[in-house]
């Protein structure tokens, strides 16, 4: 499949599951949104694809009772069953809500990064999709944004959107440190389940390299391609994109390098038809050393071809100026 046939596969499959969710009962009763990260988010889904689902609460006074949260994880994993999605992962330990004003509050804190509020914030601005109260979701974006713009009014004329940068580059280098903490739990087992675990990794690994790279730097991209002062509403304007929509704005933009940015295309649909298959396949897959080669080859081709555009469109050296 092309990107666009996993784009429209994507967005059909999430209009039904939105149907389907908007009709939980205890959703109506809560100050909720609920948005999906991950391939779903990213408009880049199969038939293979899991859902990675986010919750958000925007209630202060009156959060979203125990008894309801469980209520509605019941039905929503039922509906994902009923689509033949796959399981939720870690036995559905991930399906928690974050109200609002915490992710807000805890920004920089150390308490972000330990309540996975960071996390949350940054899929939330990078790739997610909403699935239950969109205007909700709109509404959290720009409350981060805005927190994020708090030294705007005194440098309006020449304000660098650092403080998102910084953030969004942190999350980059803490989804490497997770990874390779991963990496030494996995490469500590033995027999059997060692050398499954060790295929596991390399198949995180390719990932970490094309798709969460991609989310990452295809916004920092974007801000470096901004011509003028980034305001709140140019940033909303590119939380809402996918990664892919992102790079071919920039593309629009710069028709000196489509030639480049179409280059890094083609080796993301090379990652996209070799891993959105059934999970072991992909596993065989990789687990060949020739064809492990060659998936690390590409994965470092595309690395050097994100960092080249890059340096072409960030023509104030900004993001340079960020790192040092």
């Amino acid at each position: 499949m092309q990107i666009k046939e996993h784009t429209e596969f994507s967005k059909v499959r999430l209009n039904v599951l939105r149907k389907q969710i908007s009709k939980i009962s205890e959703l109506s009763q809560n100050s909720l949104c609920i948005y999906t990260t991950g391939s779903y988010g990213r408009h880049e889904a199969s038939e293979n694809s899991d859902l990675d689902l986010f919750f958000l609460d925007s209630d202060e006074n009156k959060p979203t009772s125990n008894i309801d949260k469980i209520l509605i994880n019941a039905e929503v994993i039922k509906l994902c069953r009923a689509m033949h999605l796959p399981e939720f992962s870690k036995d559905g330990g991930y399906l928690e809500i974050h109200n609002i004003k915490d992710i807000l509050d805890n920004l920089g804190s150390p308490v972000d990064d330990y309540k996975n509020y960071f996390t949350a914030r940054m899929l939330l601005l990078l790739e997610s999709k909403p699935i239950y109260n969109e205007h909700l979701h709109e509404q959290c974006i720009k409350k981060i944004i805005e927190r994020y713009f708090i030294d705007f009014h005194d440098h309006s004329r020449n304000f660098k959107a650092i403080f998102l940068a910084n953030d969004i580059i942190r999350f980059w280098k803490t989804l490497c440190l997770n990874y390779e903490h991963g990496r030494q739990r996995r490469i500590s087992l033995i027999g059997e389940d060692g050398a499954r675990h060790k295929i596991i990794s390399h198949t995180k690994n390719l990932k970490l390299k094309f798709s969460r790279k991609l989310t990452c730097f295809s916004f920092l991209i974007l801000m470096a391609d901004s011509k003028q002062t980034i305001s709140q509403e140019m940033l909303f304007d590119m939380c809402i994109l996918t990664p892919i929509e992102r790079l071919l704005k920039v593309q629009e933009n710069n028709p000196a390098i489509a030639d480049k940015i179409q280059n890094a295309f083609n080796t993301y649909q090379w990652f996209i038809d070799r891993t959105q298959v059934p999970s072991e396949e992909l596993l065989s897959w990789i687990s060949d050393s020739e064809t492990r080669d060659e998936a690390f080859d590409k994965s470092r081709q595309f690395g050097d071809e994100l960092f080249e555009i890059l340096e072409l469109v960030d023509k104030q050296k900004l993001l340079s100026k960020f790192l040092i």
